[in-house]
């Protein structure tokens, strides 16, 4: 086995390719920069490359024959313009899926959808499983991941490829370090909007994650759609009972963000503001009954172990 990580030094494929890695797994690790140290592991190996570069692609892929191709590549609200995110999620994962499926050594190829793809709706399930309709609304981030799964699993490959899509929830672990996102909000702001306080979120820790990969990538037969999440999830009230949760017009919030989205203040899309009426919790069972997998963390846990590792107490004021 030879992994192909796409997007390898973000926080999920850091993660992933360090957890390969150390179990002595070939990784072949692809992004726009290097982590500090990881060169130095006998089994990884890194390129520098974009998934917009077909032509550099398709030389890493001849000269490397991975067997499997995880692809964690996304431009995650960086660029803050909406067709360019386009290109590069959409058209850099048709790269992806055309140069895996022209390498024939590739024979499985797992793409990290998102939870947001369905949607943060009135009328949403408690849990949602993997047949209940897809509804990303006018959230960005949504709307490509719901894309690139059309495009990968609707266009024709050869049959030896597998393809396995993993609608993920949000992902959190010690080395967790995303600036202004809700996660680091949760942990640094004193005080947080009241129609928060009830909402239902849902964590998933990097290393339930990672192994979750790795047993994919050991399943020669697994294919299509699967929730990864925890088989709980968390209230916000309980997660911070040293919040103070002050009312706010719900407008009034939607405007702020509004206004510090495209100034890059925040990394929460105006349209995000519905997932803390409306909770998009993944039902995990299809996995879980798969690999009869028993989660390490809980959704509360998962958040605790970050918030012990930044060691920033629960009722931190600015």
């Amino acid at each position: 086995m030879k992994v192909l990580i796409t997007g390898s030094s973000g926080s999920i494929g850091s993660a992933v390719a360090s957890h390969l890695a150390e179990k002595n797994i070939p990784v072949v690790a692809l992004d726009l920069r290097d982590l500090p140290g990881a060169s130095g592991k006998g089994y990884y190996k890194f390129y520098n490359c974009s998934i917009t570069e077909k032509e550099k692609l398709e030389r890493i892929f001849e000269d490397e024959r991975p067997t499997h191709v995880v692809h964690l590549a996304s431009t995650f609200h960086k660029i803050r313009d909406r067709q360019l995110e386009y290109q590069i999620d959409v058209g850099g994962s048709e790269n992806i899926l055309d140069i895996c499926n022209r390498t024939t050594s590739v024979k499985q190829l797992i793409f990290s959808s998102s939870a947001t793809i369905y949607g943060a709706h009135r009328d949403n399930p408690e849990w949602i499983g993997e047949t209940d309709p897809v509804r990303p609304g006018k959230y960005v981030y949504g709307l490509n991941k719901k894309h690139i799964e059309e495009l990968l699993m609707n266009s024709p490959v050869r049959a030896d490829l597998q393809r396995v899509l993993c609608r993920i929830c949000t992902v959190i672990g010690p080395t967790y370090n995303k600036p202004a996102t809700i996660v680091s909000m949760l942990l640094k702001i004193g005080w947080l909007p009241s129609f928060t306080k009830n909402n239902r979120v849902q964590f998933i820790h990097t290393d339930d994650l990672t192994e979750l990969i790795r047993l994919i990538l050991r399943d020669d037969e697994i294919a299509g759609i699967y929730n990864l999440a925890p088989d709980s999830y968390s209230t916000i009230k309980d997660l911070v009972p040293g919040k103070k949760f002050i009312w706010i017009p719900l407008d009034l919030v939607r405007l702020v963000i509004s206004i510090l989205w495209p100034l890059k203040l925040l990394n929460l899309e105006p349209a995000g503001v519905n997932a803390s009426i409306y909770p998009i919790v993944i039902d995990p069972k299809k996995i879980i009954e798969r690999f009869n997998y028993k989660f390490r963390y809980s959704s509360d846990q998962a958040f605790e172990d970050v918030k012990k590792r930044n060691m920033i107490p629960a009722d931190a004021r600015f």
